[in-house]
């Protein structure tokens, strides 16, 4: 009697636990989401969110109403909410440590100081072999691809990136196309995209308008 009461049990705790992996799988899966300030009374600030691409939670900017469940306040929120589901990520994963390595390799700058496009694992892209550059962006020297115009790196709004291995981080500066300025930001050291200067003389030099 005793051994069918465990298994009714069991029976009956089995969609329990499946269905709080699926709403766990469901949050700690979504993208990142900024949000916007439509509101009327945005509280934006530092939010934390799940990564699936590093596996781990990544600082981003939010900015004050909407996005999506995937952002928490506190980098302890975000681990202790999806530690079941980074367990399972890294368990399918292949372990490769190097990968995380990669994100920290310097990333060769183009012409004015702008950075080299790199992939989604933050490898940079060569394209002198079978790779071919993302749009808006031109292969040069028949190594990096480099953006094909101003436009592509000044008219889009900065990126933060992602923690680096050693999560370290550091001060850079982007272009606000509304103020023709450049500003200071903190860049987390991976990935990001090309807004991201490493001193205001290059940033200014090359997007402020003429």
């Amino acid at each position: 009697m005793a051994f069918r009461h465990t298994i009714k049990c069991l029976l009956f705790l089995s969609p329990i636990f499946t269905l709080g992996f699926a709403e766990l799988n469901d949050v700690c899966g979504e993208g990142r989401d900024k949000g916007n300030d439509g509101c009327g009374t945005p509280a934006g600030g530092r939010r934390f969110y799940y990564d699936t691409i590093t596996k781990r939670c990544q600082p981003f900017a939010y900015e004050g109403c909407g996005g999506n469940s995937n952002r928490f306040d506190s980098l302890a929120q975000c681990r202790q909410k999806c530690a079941n589901f980074e367990s399972a990520a890294q368990g399918s994963s292949t372990g490769d440590e190097g990968q995380h390595h990669s994100m920290v390799l310097p990333v060769p700058k183009c012409s004015g100081g702008v950075r080299a496009a790199v992939d989604a694992d933050a490898r940079v892209i060569e394209c002198a072999g079978t790779e071919k550059c993302p749009d808006g962006y031109t292969c040069v020297g028949n190594k990096n691809c480099c953006p094909a115009s101003k436009e592509i790196v000044c008219g889009i709004e900065y990126d933060t990136g992602r923690y680096a291995f050693q999560g370290s981080h550091t001060p850079r500066y982007f272009y606000k196309k509304d103020i023709d300025n450049c500003l200071l930001f903190t860049y987390y050291g991976a990935l990001g995209n090309g807004n991201n200067f490493e001193t205001y003389n290059e940033c200014i030099k090359y997007c402020k308008k003429s």
